[in-house]
């Protein structure tokens, strides 16, 4: 029986993630869906912790953290098994705190040993001109506000300095932490955070996104 050409098949009407693909596993004929294909590509999990997928691996923190009291970093989110190789992260990380006068800090670490590490930090700032370190969500200046920005070449430490203070207790927040990083021991990447002084708190909000992508 002759061979059916891809072009002579009858198309598909839409993708839909049960639709099956021959493939040859070790010379035997097998299949995948689609859904099998995407998760191998991109990895996907709800929780605090994952293990790293092949090429990207997302994060969706699934509940709010317990409550951060004071200047102990803590890991909010972690993708462990994070191997030799280069990398790009990002995280979204949603936060509140206790009191109108508290900001947070941030760190990146990565518990195997790296060649390279750099970060950044960023967040809507209250004012319109300089960055004062105080994080808004409401600002309405009709020149708008500044965009303050922190970074780091150094793992497991604080990104810049502790921010000041919010908007709004207990009110969603949000901060972005972009980076790149190498990879020669395998470990655990993690997210930390912090309150910004001692008597203070701060917690991370279900729906902080961390997502690492393996370069090569």
């Amino acid at each position: 029986m002759a061979d059916t050409k891809i072009s002579a098949l009858t198309a598909a009407s839409a993708a839909a993630a049960a639709n099956e693909f021959a493939i040859n596993e070790a010379g035997t004929s097998k299949k995948l869906t689609l859904q099998q294909i995407v998760d191998f590509l991109v990895k996907r999990a709800a929780g605090t912790t994952v293990a790293a997928g092949e090429y990207t691996t997302r994060l969706v923190l699934a509940a709010n953290s317990s409550d951060i009291t004071g200047l102990t970093l803590t890991t909010v989110m972690s993708i462990t098994g994070v191997g030799v190789g280069r990398y790009y992260f990002r995280c979204q990380l949603v936060y509140q705190t206790s009191a109108t006068t508290t900001g947070i800090g941030v760190a990146v670490n990565h518990t195997g040993t790296l060649t390279q590490f750099v970060v950044e930090r960023r967040f809507s700032d209250n004012i319109a001109t300089a960055s004062s370190g105080a994080a808004s969500e409401i600002n309405t200046l009709a020149a708008n506000a500044v965009y303050a920005s922190q970074g780091s070449r150094t793992k497991n430490t604080l990104i810049g300095a502790v921010t000041i203070s919010v908007d709004t207790a207990n009110t969603d927040m949000i901060t972005m932490i972009e980076g790149f990083f190498v990879v020669s021991v395998t470990g655990t990447l993690e997210i930390k955070l912090e309150a910004e002084l001692a008597s203070l708190v701060c917690r991370a909000m279900q729906g902080s996104f961390l997502e690492l992508v393996k370069l090569s």
